[in-house]
């Protein structure tokens, strides 16, 4: 399968005609010219290549470039398939105000191409897809200036260009500078987060920038995982209280934003977990903040232990949940033994009562029986006192009767 390629230039500045056009463009990968006279009369004849190696700077802006401003060859390749430029800027917190690009494009018809900024741990911090024909000239070698909304790096990072070259549509070239050490030039892929080093020499890339007076920020706060979404707060430090913040999750070939609310001071940033499910690689969420010319990333990496952790307490909140809906009928059961208890309860008090009407009654009648007896008892001393007078008087009587009886007698 055909890959990527290289047009080998001779480094002449002067207007080309198709027979010098045609040497000039000798495909050393799999041949863009195969039959001369055929290209000659369909394009050849109609472009005019012309290599300048003027570069547009600005004096108050730092350049930093590899290249000596000229040409020997050009690259090219098949979409995802990129050349990345690392670049080590003069400061620790740097400015990138324009990414400027040294090549040409074969017009075709409309036709985009990627620009990426990358850290020095190649996470991506700065992306955007730009028509060709607003950047490049047809069949025309200059340099193409692509300004930036002053993107903020710290220490090292890479300049990644994607031509997403089509034979059959728009061609986007970049010159290669062979007279330069290619150690700080690579082959890249745009979903991988990875570099390959590049042997063909180095891309004819070049940055502007300037050190950072006034730099914005991320300090991220805390990271709260639940049932069904992963919630990330950070706080933002700017120069302006007008911020644009925004959250992209990327895993993969999928690239999606992410939704960013501001309350009580922080910004919150909210991740579906149904978005990372079936993921088979780690993810990244990139937290974006522009404020006024400003623009700062924060790459966050949710690893394969974040997932094992969600996956974790997905199934102790599943355990919990069981032993919760458990606890509920044993709850219910409970209540209803309760019920129970409790109406036996109020039937025993109501026994009880009764039972102590019953004794106060019973209570009543012994003191009236008591009474009574008491009554009963003195009457009967009395009786039995009476019954011994009576008995004693009646011995005396008849005691003194016998006597007196045999007298008369």
């Amino acid at each position: 399968m055909m890959r990527r390629g290289t047009l080998k230039s001779g480094g002449s500045e002067a207007p080309l005609g198709s027979g010098r056009l045609k040497a000039i463009l000798g495909y050393s990968g799999y041949g863009i010219v195969r039959d001369s006279s055929s290209f000659a009369k369909g394009i050849w004849l109609a472009i005019v290549l012309i290599l300048l190696t003027t570069r547009f700077t600005d004096a108050s802006a730092t350049p930093l470039t590899y290249d000596d401003g000229g040409a020997e060859s050009f690259w090219s390749d098949y979409y995802p398939n990129g050349i990345a430029a690392r670049f080590s800027p003069p400061a620790f917190r740097w400015k990138i105000n324009v990414i400027l690009i040294h090549g040409f494009m074969i017009d075709k018809g409309e036709k985009s191409f990627i620009v990426e900024i990358r850290d020095k741990d190649l996470n991506v911090i700065f992306r955007t897809s730009l028509p060709v024909s607003e950047y490049f000239k047809n069949a025309t070698l200059h340099w193409a200036e692509i300004p930036l909304p002053n993107v903020t790096v710290r220490g090292n990072f890479y300049i990644c260009v994607y031509p997403i070259l089509d034979f059959n549509g728009t061609q986007l070239w970049i010159g290669i500078d062979n007279n330069t050490a290619p150690n700080n030039c690579f082959l890249i892929d745009c979903y991988r987060q990875e570099i390959k080093s590049f042997k063909g020499g180095h891309a004819m890339i070049m940055v502007e920038g300037e050190n950072v007076i006034n730099f914005i920020e991320i300090v991220p706060n805390s990271i709260f995982i639940c049932e069904d979404a992963l919630k990330i707060s950070f706080k933002i430090i700017a120069p302006s209280d007008s911020i644009e913040a925004r959250a992209t999750l990327q895993a993969g070939s999928m690239i999606e934003d992410c939704k960013v609310v501001y309350e009580k001071g922080l910004y919150r940033a909210r991740v579906e977990w149904s978005r990372l499910s079936g993921l088979k690689e780690p993810a990244k969420l990139s937290l974006s903040v522009k404020a006024l010319n400003s623009t700062a990333t924060l790459i966050i990496e949710l690893d394969e232990t974040l997932f094992s952790k969600h996956l974790e307490l997905k199934e102790e909140n599943e355990r919990l949940r069981a032993v919760v809906n458990g606890s509920i009928v044993e709850l219910r059961a409970s209540r209803d033994r309760l019920e129970k208890e409790e109406n036996a309860t109020a039937l025993l008090r109501t026994s009880l009562k009764e039972c102590q009407g019953m004794v106060s009654e019973k209570v009543e009648e012994n003191e009236k029986l008591a009474e009574e007896l008491s009554i009963m008892r003195i009457l009967a001393s009395s009786l039995a006192i009476l019954t011994v007078s009576l008995l004693t008087i009646l011995l005396r009587w008849r005691t003194l009767v016998k006597p007196g009886g045999d007298k008369n007698a």
